[in-house]
């Protein structure tokens, strides 16, 4: 299973929004959301549709994830590759690595423009919270 996350905040902290979607292996979409976070950073944001894709993939019984994120700080903290210095930042990467438990998962940055769906998605949660609101 393939899974790609977006999370977007419009002021730092603003309103904020997640995308993320998954996807079979020949790339067929499954399932996919767009989800208003309320106020947050944007790195709260990326960490909130990270931790929204892991749990749809739990849901659906994946035993191997390949994750693709535009944020490079979310993405090389949950491969630990970095350290996380921010307690809030460190719960949100504690949530995220409990859920990954019993599957297989990896982590890659890719740059937005490889990303466009789960941008569009994330925009789309900002937008419509917009109209709600």
């Amino acid at each position: 299973m393939i899974g790609h996350f977006d999370g977007a905040s419009r002021g730092n902290p603003g309103e904020a929004g997640a995308g993320a979607y998954l996807s079979d292996d020949a790339g067929n979409v499954i399932w996919e959301t767009a989800r208003h976070l309320g106020r947050k950073t944007n790195n709260e944001a990326e960490y909130g549709a990270a931790i929204i894709l892991l749990e749809a993939a739990k849901e659906r019984g994946a035993r191997k994830l390949k994750v693709y994120g535009d944020s490079r700080l979310v993405v090389c903290q949950l491969s630990k590759r970095w350290k996380i210095n921010l307690p809030h930042l460190r719960e949100l990467a504690e949530k995220a690595w409990s859920l990954s438990e019993g599957m297989e998962v990896s982590y890659e940055w890719i740059p937005r423009e490889k990303n466009k769906r789960a941008d569009r998605l994330s925009n789309e949660a900002l937008d419509g919270a917009k109209r709600l609101g």
